[in-house]
């Protein structure tokens, strides 16, 4: 997650009442089992009374008891190494979906699937999308596709970024959830868009022009020149790329 969006999202759910409770370590427990036993940074201990618990901590790759062992594939870290197009170090095995790694998602896997079929058949496919969506159907829903303002300045790159506030949304207003931004990172040099960010009530269904802009290679310009239906969500798209070029219309 990234900052801002995470912000948005425990603030959404202090509202709910849910109580968020963040740097703490799961001790198990307590001996009548109805609370969990849970220690702080500081290493206090308490209890979270419980009715039922729900144990969420990732996932892994499952490359062990159904026999893939026995290939002795060459792997990296917990998931199978394949290259750019799905191979494994096996001639004529291919490896698709969360059995290679993060991201584990399952439009990356159907993707790969669909390019791994086309190779079989005889086709020249290449698997080296420029990112992936990733979506929490959370309440509010969460979209990032690719960079993050902190992983731009990791990369290297000089970026500029702005978002635009749902509560300047006409779209968001009718539906009664003016919670949430939609966030563009750009290079400050060319206006190229490297990623978005988004948090927000059915912001999920933005993932789609956030995928097409960096596969497209589309700048702020193209964005912010592209007259959007209104009243609709997506207006925050072009919006925020409005902004980040310095003339948002209704911020």
């Amino acid at each position: 997650m990234f900052c801002g969006v995470v912000q948005a999202s425990t603030n959404s759910l202090r509202r709910l009442g849910v109580q968020v409770h963040l740097g703490y370590k799961v001790q198990g427990l307590n001996a009548a089992g109805d609370a969990v036993r849970v220690q702080d940074n500081a290493g206090r201990e308490s209890e979270l009374p419980a009715d039922q618990v729900l144990v969420a901590i990732g996932r892994v790759p499952r490359t062990h008891g159904w026999g893939l062992e026995q290939l002795m594939l060459a792997m990296q870290g917990r998931a199978l190494k394949v290259d750019d197009q799905c191979r494994t170090s096996m001639r004529n095995v291919w490896a698709i979906g969360d059995l290679t790694g993060e991201p584990m998602l399952a439009h990356r896997a159907m993707a790969q699937g669909e390019m791994v079929a086309e190779i079989i058949a005889g086709k020249r496919r290449h698997f080296a999308p420029n990112a992936i969506a990733a979506v929490c159907f959370t309440d509010p829903e969460v979209v990032t596709a690719g960079l993050s303002p902190k992983d731009a300045e990791k990369a290297g790159l000089d970026c500029i970024q702005a978002h635009f506030p749902f509560a300047a949304n006409g779209r968001a207003m009718t539906l009664e959830s003016t919670d949430g931004f939609v966030r563009v990172v750009a290079r400050r040099d060319n206006y190229l868009i490297v990623g978005w960010q988004a948090v927000g009530a059915g912001v999920s269904e933005l993932s789609t022009a956030f995928s097409h802009s960096l596969e497209m290679g589309a700048t702020l310009e193209d964005v912010g020149g592209t007259i959007h239906a209104h009243p609709t969500l997506g207006e925050a798209v072009q919006e925020a790329a409005l902004r980040a070029l310095g003339h948002a219309l209704h911020v």
